[in-house]
């Protein structure tokens, strides 16, 4: 194993001191090798090199040479991702790309007027995190109300991928001014991009406000551009209580809606009284852990209600280094007999853990309570579907959705396979409407929260993330199955709509996700359509307008993209 490992780095060092730098690249950019892995470890690509520009001007230097020298350019983060968004694996061979890194020099942040009544903006750059983000609101008195729950994600990759939190309005909730209910990407006053110039014959540096109709395409774009800086709409900071509970059986709490009692403790009992929740199934258990949160000025009379004056207050699920999540998923895969055993055990701990280090009723402002996924949690690969249908079919649908995960894992179990050994996780969201945030903002045509033309009924989305060490022995044939119950099943076109979240997996084949010719054709149905333009077409062929050399692009985005605007350039 030492000699391995010693060929291992002698080869990179090798790689790394050999490798000719891209042919006439800017030589007052730092460039290095590096890696790219994905959030799941399921997306490695070695020796691929990296660029580290000094501000936005360097980003236009860049593009035009990759232009001009038959190169792509990605956009880079903290790599918290799964989708072949960034890189795919054809990045291992053809290495005709250059990986931005966004993390050093757009990191600004400015508290400025808003333009619009009773609310303020905020401008930022695209490599800022969401941490520091949230931090900066609050020190000067500003938050948002949805938002990931993991703090170390750019904003940028958060537009990318119409990054949300779990938000709707509580019975009797009023919407105040400056805060949405969905996406992140529905806060966009105005944002900055690296496009093309037909006028300069180059790219070059435009704004645009939300008021430009060509906006809307960037607003949810899945890295097929390259934004440098954004500035979005907030409201004034606000405390928050969140109750974990696990007193509740899943026989109640995700009960069939036919056989609810009035008094049962059911999903969308809790999503009416508070509007923010979020459950946690463990495999092979009939005990979900249940977050709920409620807005709540003064700190709650309970004895055990604790104000929290940092974020990342769960401390059991924050402490798995790589190395950690790599040994526990070898043993889980390799050994998965212990599988109907570590689901129980894992239920346990969380509410042993929150019982002792009292985090089970906690209260302060809303970053401490927004925020609570570090990156030292569990490194696991995520399937993932949000679910459009109406408030009053939201019970159904988490009902349906965990007896399939729970018979699923018994039916394999049977046969002595363990493919699936982590989590069922749902929580829900109001969708993206136009103008409803930004008052004179069309809503983002790729969002997974976009409202479906002509169907006002089908109100909220309901998110379903099924969690995984990577490599389990008939993972992807499970995962498989599970987007079939969905698309096949839960998508019927009357009461619900499914769509995949952008930045997980979906298109899956029994060798991987992704690769489902089939299923990503059809992608483009599942988004809007209007009397004035077809949402798909319209965002497509906007990136082709304004990066027609597709330098911001690769062989997955293609896929997605290039059949639509290619045509629509040639027309």
């Amino acid at each position: 194993m030492k000699i391995l490992t010693f060929l291992y780095y002698f080869f990179l060092l090798t790689y790394a001191t050999s490798a000719k730098t891209p042919p006439n690249f800017p030589s007052n950019i730092p460039l290095r090798i590096g890696t790219y892995k994905n959030w799941g470890n399921d997306l490695i690509v070695p020796n691929i090199w990296f660029a580290t520009p000094s501000n936005d001007r360097d980003v236009v230097t860049i593009a035009n040479w990759a232009h001009a020298n038959n190169f792509k350019l990605r956009a880079s983060g903290f790599m918290h991702n799964w989708a072949p968004m960034t890189v795919t694996n054809t990045n291992k061979y053809d290495k005709n790309i250059i990986l931005v890194d966004t993390t050093e020099a757009f990191t600004k942040m400015q508290i400025i007027s808003s333009p619009y009544a009773d609310t303020s903006a905020v401008r930022v750059g695209s490599g800022v995190t969401l941490h520091d983000l949230l931090s900066f609101l609050e020190e000067n008195g500003l938050g948002v109300y949805s938002a990931p729950a993991i703090g170390k994600v750019t904003i940028g990759g958060i537009l990318a991928i119409g990054g949300h939190g779990s938000s709707v309005l509580a019975k009797g909730e009023k919407t105040p001014p400056g805060f949405s209910y969905g996406t992140m990407s529905n806060l966009v006053i105005s944002l900055t991009a690296v496009v093309w110039s037909p006028q300069e014959n180059s790219y070059v540096l435009k704004t645009f406000n939300r008021t430009d109709p060509d906006t809307k395409a960037f607003l949810v774009n899945l890295g097929r551009t390259f934004i440098t800086e954004v500035t979005l709409m907030v409201g004034p900071n606000y405390n928050l209580r969140c109750e974990s509970r696990a007193d509740i059986l899943s026989d109640e709490l995700f009960a069939d809606p036919e056989n609810v009692r009035q008094s049962s403790r059911t999903f969308s009992r809790f999503l009416d009284e508070t509007g923010r929740i979020e459950t946690i199934l463990f495999p092979f258990t009939n005990t979900p852990w249940l977050k709920k949160w409620s807005i709540i000025e003064k700190r709650p009379d309970s004895l055990f209600s604790r104000k929290v004056n940092s974020p990342y207050n769960y401390y059991l699920t924050n402490i798995f280094s790589e190395q950690m999540s790599m040994i526990v998923g070898n043993i889980t895969n390799n050994f998965g007999i212990l599988n109907p055993i570590l689901g129980p055990a894992e239920s346990l701990l969380s509410s042993i853990a929150n019982f002792a280090l009292l985090s089970f009723d906690i209260w302060g402002p809303s970053k401490n309570l927004l925020l609570y996924v570090k990156d030292t949690t569990f490194r696991q690969t995520e399937c993932s579907f949000v679910v459009i249908t109406k408030r009053s079919n939201v019970q159904n649908i988490v009902s349906r959705a965990t007896a399939f995960y729970n018979k699923l894992l018994l039916d394999y179990s049977a046969a002595k396979k363990f493919p699936i050994n982590g989590v069922m996780e749902i929580r829900a969201s109001a969708l993206d409407y136009p103008y409803g945030v930004v008052p004179d903002g069309d809503s983002p045509p790729l969002s997974p929260l976009q409202p479906i033309e002509g169907r006002p009924e089908l109100n909220t989305g309901v998110w379903i993330s099924i969690l995984s060490f990577k490599n389990a022995k008939y993972q992807n044939e499970a995962l498989q199955k599970v987007e079939r119950f969905f698309l096949d099943t839960i998508d019927d076109g009357v009461n619900a709509v499914v769509r995949p979240e952008w930045s997980k997996g979906y298109g899956y084949t029994n060798e991987a996700p992704w690769t489902n010719t089939n299923v990503l054709r059809k992608i483009p149905s599942k988004f809007p359509d209007s009397s004035t333009y077809d949402g798909w077409n319209f965002t497509a062929s906007t990136f082709a307008k304004y990066d027609p050399h597709w330098i911001f692009s690769n062989d997955y985005l293609d896929e997605l993209f290039g059949n639509v605007s290619k045509s629509k350039l040639k027309s």
